[in-house]
């Protein structure tokens, strides 16, 4: 019983045009499929990571994720049992971005929603974001956060696909960071975040986030932690979150598992788009031998609960 949390589709009209792809976008929902059946999943989990957004503007950032959010439902009603679909959003964007949301969970019926880490410069930990986080706490739905395109310092990863192998993961850790520092947990405690590609590091970093809340004035020559936002170690606020395991290295997985446990870690494996992931993905988890009750777990437990499936529904499907 395995549930994938980690494929991406893109709409066809986005595939078809996006010049990136060269007219040869492997993100289709008929790829998808092919790739869930081959490797013998029980139910996929789609979502967007739209890195075509940061071309648009304002009315065509909204537009595009209306769609998306329409062509998700459409699969998912398509695929019942088989897709379940996650909403895309930008938490800074206003209003309208959140009445979409919220029209795509509640009328449209999609299981979750996607952030980019970043967007435009905007972090979800921003001023502009607590309406976002004020409305997915009251949708009690699970929040993916996965890396934008490329994030800081793009002007030294433009070689040897440095912006997918050491950006993209940056990104994510520095957001994860914040939100935590900040007092997003603090102060939305049943936010359901899910870090994607195993939290891009924080877990190696956890460490250093505590040590740098907890010494205060003996390490003054770091620079201020004020004002203070949250009431305990960083790292207590990391293990309310869970991540899924696209780390591409066991070592690394081993680490996410031994510092949230495997109650918070979901199957993923990133692919779409490079389908060669998935089967690999699965043999990582597999060769990390761990107890039946947590194996369960990270297959496909914790996302039948973070997705709402009955325990029973998710055993037969």
């Amino acid at each position: 019983m395995i549930i994938e949390w980690h494929t991406h589709v893109y709409p066809p009209d986005e595939a078809a045009a996006s010049p990136f792809w060269g007219g040869r976008c492997p993100m289709t929902v008929e790829n998808v499929l092919a790739a869930h059946h081959r490797a013998g999943l029980a139910v996929s989990v789609v979502s967007n990571a739209a890195h075509y957004l940061r071309s648009k503007d304002a009315t065509g950032e909204l537009k595009a994720i209306t769609s998306w959010n329409d062509y998700a439902a459409e699969i998912q009603n398509a695929h019942q049992g088989t897709l379940y679909c996650l909403a895309m959003a930008t938490p800074c964007g206003g209003p309208a971005h959140l009445a979409e949301l919220e029209r795509a969970i509640r009328q449209l019926g999609l299981k979750g929603v996607l952030i980019n880490s970043s967007h435009k410069g905007h972090y979800p930990d921003d001023d502009d974001a607590r309406g976002f986080w004020e409305l997915v706490q009251d949708l009690d739905i699970p929040v993916m956060i996965h890396p934008p395109h490329v994030g800081f310092g793009e002007e030294r990863m433009k070689e040897y696909r440095l912006a997918s192998s050491v950006g993209r993961p940056a990104d994510l850790c520095l957001a994860l960071s914040r939100l935590i520092v900040r007092g997003i947990l603090e102060d939305f405690p049943r936010a359901k975040i899910v870090g994607s590609h195993g939290g891009g590091g924080i877990c190696e970093v956890i460490g250093r986030l505590d040590y740098a809340y907890e010494l205060q004035d003996e390490a003054f020559f770091l620079g201020p932690y004020a004002p203070m936002k949250i009431r305990h170690p960083p790292s207590h606020y990391l293990k309310m979150m869970h991540f899924d395991s696209v780390t591409y290295h066991a070592p690394a997985a081993r680490l996410v598992l031994d510092t949230v446990g495997a109650d918070h870690v979901l199957y993923g494996s990133d692919a779409l788009p490079l389908t060669s992931l998935k089967p690999r993905a699965i043999k990582l988890i597999e060769d990390l031998d761990l107890p039946p009750r947590e194996r369960d777990a990270v297959f496909w437990r914790n996302a039948a609960k973070l997705l709402k499936l009955p325990i029973a529904d998710a055993k037969a499907a």
